[in-house]
């Protein structure tokens, strides 16, 4: 027992002789001054690509959970850009006053479908996305991903709610004009050039919003003033030849408003390559007052779509650059 004893001791004073290893050295967390920077690019959008099937997967959700994905769904994606487009017919063609009937009359309502769905398309991108940010709060703050996921997740709910409205389309234009060129296949490029601006709109108001609550509410009112300046309704042909006739009552300085549109050469080059450059949608030549006016043109200005391109370019800049270097800021803000 004694022996037991002097070993215990013996062993306990050997470890209070032996040093002990250093302990690490406690981290310290410095708060820096918050500063609006980008994120390292490269990672940044690798780590998007890789997360890339949760946007389409959450388009396609948000598409099933508002009933998008059923017959009577898809029937009120269409419904409702007609039925506008129905009230401005009247409003232009009845009540303004515009001779024309039974084909021109269809012309005119093709013409109106034209510049409305591909408007409508561009409004829900930048509407959703704007509310993008703000309504996926709860993911936002429990989870870690690149933020900009969300607005391409409403850009691809806009798309896929946009691609059923062009079959109806589609029906109505082959009706009024027989006859397809291949002119009509510069619609693709002009679809990518309206979806980067679009998207890059998004952006920018996806951020905004976050700051000023109430620019959700204001947005559709903008965007619907946004329609008026806009070759939605009229196109830029039109505008022109109302313009210059002797005692119009259509002011020379809209053709200005509509030139300066950064969303006029998109909108344009649609109405070109599916309804003509001429002073009437399909217009077939003849005289029309006092000049006479050749055969519409269905191939689009490259100035045109240059433009276009570029105005895209510059809005997915600003736009992307504005959200991602607030990107750190958005849990904060929610």
């Amino acid at each position: 027992m004694a022996t037991a004893t002097s070993e215990t001791a013996s062993v306990e004073e050997a470890r209070l002789k032996t040093p002990e290893p250093p302990r690490p050295a406690e981290q310290v967390h410095v708060f820096e001054p918050y500063r609006y920077a980008l994120p390292k690019l490269g990672p940044y959008f690798r780590d998007v690509w890789s997360r890339r099937q949760f946007a389409t997967h959450m388009a396609s959700s948000t598409l099933k959970g508002q009933h998008f994905d059923s017959f009577f769904g898809q029937f009120w994606l269409v419904l409702n850009p007609m039925l506008l487009a129905l009230v401005y017919f009247l409003l232009t063609t009845v009540l303004g006053g515009q001779s024309g009937a039974g084909t021109s009359a269809m012309n005119h309502f093709v013409g109106l479908l034209t510049g409305l769905f591909a408007f409508f398309y561009t409004r829900n991108v930048i509407q959703f996305a704007a509310s993008s940010i703000t309504g996926g709060g709860k993911m936002i703050i429990n989870m870690s991903f690149p933020k900009i996921l969300l607005p391409l997740s409403t850009t691809f709910t806009a798309m896929l709610m946009y691609f059923p409205t062009l079959l109806v389309y589609a029906a109505f234009y082959v009706t009024v004009h027989h006859s397809v060129t291949i002119n009509i296949l510069w619609i693709i490029p002009i679809f990518v050039i309206q979806t980067v601006f679009s998207f890059g709109l998004g952006l920018l108001f996806a951020a905004v919003t976050l700051y000023f609550r109430d620019m959700s509410t204001l947005l559709p009112y903008v965007l619907r003033i946004w329609m008026y300046i806009t070759p939605v309704l009229f196109s830029l042909s039109y505008v022109k030849y109302e313009a210059s006739t002797p005692g119009s009552k259509l002011p020379h300085w809209i053709v200005n408003v509509y030139k300066w549109d950064p969303f006029s050469p998109i909108i344009n080059s649609w109405n070109t390559a599916l309804v003509g450059d001429g002073p009437r949608p399909f217009w077939k030549g003849g005289q029309l007052g006092d000049h006479y006016y050749a055969a519409a043109s269905y191939a689009p200005q490259l100035t045109e779509i240059a433009v276009g391109a570029v105005c895209a370019v510059v809005a997915l800049v600003i736009g992307a650059w504005y959200f991602m270097s607030r990107e750190r800021e958005f849990a904060v803000r929610l």
